[in-house]
């Protein structure tokens, strides 16, 4: 996910202190804002690495991680702390663990473009969260 975790540790996402101490990010973890959004960012971030014909809208991709990031302020993380999470391999595996499945489930197949561009356009077309941050 080097193309997510760029887009969103360049500007927005900005780390302003490294702590010592290992954070709980449980509470960022189980909200379902939080969750729902990074994985409807996985699920374009996908999407856009596999299918040739459809691109991340990365003004909206920012924006809309601007907007995530303020609403994880109020959970009580720093700035440092949201780009530790957003940035961490576990975080990030985690997430494409759960991606995959769901595009496998929606015809997206590896190896074959059209599969994933059929889902991405599937998602543009219902206004998915995922399909928010794509382009045609």
């Amino acid at each position: 996910m080097t193309k997510f975790k760029t887009l969103l540790s360049s500007g927005v996402f900005a780390s302003l202190a490294t702590s010592a101490f290992a954070v709980d990010y449980t509470a960022m973890r189980n909200d379902a804002r939080v969750h729902s959004e990074l994985l409807g960012a996985s699920i374009a971030y996908l999407i856009d690495e596999n299918c040739p014909d459809l691109s991340l809208r990365k003004f909206r991709l920012l924006n809309k991680a601007y907007q995530l990031q303020k609403h994880a302020n109020t959970l009580g993380y720093s700035f440092g702390e949201i780009t530790d999470y957003v940035d961490s391999k576990v975080e990030q595996d985690r997430f494409r663990s759960i991606a995959e499945p769901m595009l496998a489930k929606q015809g997206a197949r590896k190896g074959n473009a059209e599969s994933y561009c059929a889902v991405g356009r599937a998602e543009i077309a219902k206004g998915s969260f995922a399909g928010s941050l794509l382009a045609d």
